[in-house]
């Protein structure tokens, strides 16, 4: 269902979207409630701030094939489209291609009704009386609304910027103005800003609003990853040499004189790394979910490991993550949209731990090829088919007309078999310890959570902005994670970063903003490295080819950008219009040639 910014202003200035947010707030009805009289207790603060979050959550549902992480994972290197045939949509944005130009009108929408809220929550917590409190759930809602703006400037680029609550229907009913590039990364850089100045110095754990909430921590560590795609990536798209984030008066929209520098983003992360409570996980195999108690028994790969799986919110390298909703009959589609496909035979004890979906996001040959085999996270990170499949002669190049298909799938982004009473079941979090109460939940029911920023990235930031300074255990951040993962210490550079960061975190939605801000000649050159990488489609053997125009047309006319959704064009009066690249003439896809 697609919805306009202008019908999702109109509620909001009516009833200050309140009533909108009775879906996921298992509470009264708020019709009747605005903003002279809500939030009349912590307790309506609280459920005011839970309701960002509830849109956040809409990555993880149905909407889940056309978010950003989704996106963001198949346009980059570390994975080609896969699907079926009848997937275009994940193969076009392998090839930087489009098969609706309204696939994302959806997440769009999503995001704005996110902004919406966070905005109402920040125009009404100054009621709350406890100052801790008020400024963590406001510190919340400047986070929140910061990350859709840079899902949102990361897609699009140019986006309207909606930075308060409308005063009147008829100021909702007018279509937002496109900001400039400055305007918008200065309005989520002061709003990070922001949350790092007033949110409680609280050790995770601790935290005031409960765990699983974005914190101090997050907002320093996300305005690290901010300043270093902007700086990266428009220094190389302008032409210039930009060392600092701008910055904009929250009251005004004005941009100010002040910015954001290297030498503060440096001390925020520190502040984070010395202060926050986080740290590595011991083994990084616990990080993902096939190290569960359900399945590590009678996986292989994991039975030398003598932890499990660190749940979700009790993860102390887990800063931010997008909560799977448990109440909904659909948990976390990400899972199921990554699984193997369906075989015929629907028998897959042969690819255990695996379980099935639709097939997108095949690994690229050529990441597996060129990493270590000494490297644990090469195989805690992907599963082989050649490497690891119980039984290979079950395994079925082609099941249910699988394209793309590498034989290498990736592991952190499924929702891992186990048995459960001795009978194979599709995921693990049907066992009693993982929610299911130990009944089969069946395929599209995983419970896990999508991980946003973890601290190993915090770490690897820090090595990359201060040439490897001694942070962390006596290591720079680069050497903390290769120590992690039993490698020895090397020499600090910025190509042993750059390949560091890939190696650490691929499948997390990280590297294809990476690809983009290291350059134009980079990120062309590693999405090349898929070509001539031997696939299967529908079971047939071939080679990975360019289509359309081709991956290096392709990103030069368009940066990486995403189109605008044409229902939006036609309901902005004007003020949007579609991008350069975007014809039907050079970036329609219709079918895998």
């Amino acid at each position: 269902m697609k919805k306009t910014i202008i019908r999702l202003f109109t509620v909001a200035s009516a009833l200050l979207a309140l009533s909108a947010c009775e879906n996921f707030l298992d509470t009264v009805s708020y019709t009747e409630r605005n903003t002279s009289n809500f939030p009349a207790s912590e307790e309506d603060a609280m459920q005011l701030v839970t309701g960002i979050y509830a849109t956040l959550n809409l990555d993880l549902r149905d909407y889940a094939g056309t978010c950003y992480i989704m996106q963001a994972n198949l346009c980059s290197d570390d994975q080609f489209g896969g699907g079926g045939m009848d997937d275009s949509e994940a193969q076009a944005w392998d090839h930087l291609m489009y098969n609706d130009i309204d696939a994302q009108g959806d997440f769009w929408t999503n995001c704005y009704s996110g902004i919406g809220r966070a905005n109402m929550a920040i125009s009404a917590l100054d009621k709350v009386e406890d100052e801790d409190l008020r400024n963590q759930l406001l510190g919340e809602a400047y986070i929140l609304r910061s990350w859709f703006y840079f899902e949102l400037a990361q897609m699009f680029e140019i986006v309207p910027l909606v930075t308060t609550v409308p005063e009147s229907v008829g100021d909702a009913a007018e279509y937002p103005a496109l900001a400039t590039v400055p305007e918008i990364y200065g309005f989520i850089a002061a709003s990070l800003k922001k949350a790092c100045d007033i949110m409680p110095s609280t050790p995770y754990g601790s935290i005031l609003t409960g765990r699983g909430h974005v914190n101090r921590w997050v907002a320093e560590g996300l305005l690290a990853r901010v300043y270093l795609f902007y700086t990266g990536f428009y220094s190389d798209k302008n032409g210039e040499n930009i060392t600092a984030l701008p910055l904009v008066d929250l009251e005004t929209g004005e941009i100010i004189n002040e910015t954001v520098g290297k030498d503060y983003v440096v001390s925020k992360l520190e502040d984070c790394i010395q202060n926050s409570g986080y740290s590595l996980v011991p083994d990084y195999r616990c990080l993902w979910t096939y190290s569960n108690k359900a399945t590590k028994p009678d996986y292989p790969f994991m039975a030398d490991c003598e932890d499990s799986w660190y749940m979700d919110a009790h993860n102390p390298e887990q800063m931010f993550h997008i909560n799977a909703a448990k109440s909904s009959h659909k948990y976390n589609y990400l899972n199921y949209y990554c699984g193997l496909r369906t075989f015929d035979s629907g028998d897959y004890k042969g690819v255990f731990p695996m379980s099935r979906g639709y097939g997108f996001g095949t690994v690229n040959p050529d990441l597996w090829n060129t990493w270590d085999a000494a490297d644990i996270r090469r195989m805690g990170s992907i599963w082989s088919v050649w490497e690891e499949a119980p039984d290979f002669d079950s395994y079925q190049f082609g099941a249910e007309s699988q394209m793309e298909e590498s034989g290498l799938w990736q592991k952190k982004l499924i929702s891992p078999a186990c048995y459960l009473n001795g009978k194979w079941s599709y995921e693990f979090t049907s066992i009693a310890e993982y929610y299911g109460q130990g009944k089969d939940l069946g395929r599209k029911k995983a419970t896990n959570d999508f991980t946003i920023l973890r601290f190993a990235d915090v770490l690897l930031m820090h090595a990359e902005l201060t040439d490897g300074k001694v942070i962390y255990k006596g290591m720079d951040g680069m050497n903390a994670v290769r120590n992690r993962a039993k490698l020895p210490q090397i020499q600090y550079s910025v190509d042993a970063l750059r390949l560091e960061r890939r190696h650490e975190m691929p499948f997390e939605a990280i590297r294809w903003g990476d690809m983009r801000r290291y350059g134009k000649a980079y990120c062309i050159a590693a999405l090349e490295s898929q070509l001539n990488q031997k696939i299967w489609n529908n079971g047939v053997e071939t080679t990975m080819k360019d289509q359309g125009a081709g991956y290096r047309a392709r990103y030069e006319a368009t940066w990486g950008f995403r189109p605008y959704p044409q229902t939006e064009i036609s309901l902005s009066n004007g003020v949007l219009k579609q991008k350069d690249g975007w014809d039907a003439t050079s970036a329609l896809y219709t079918s895998w040639k």
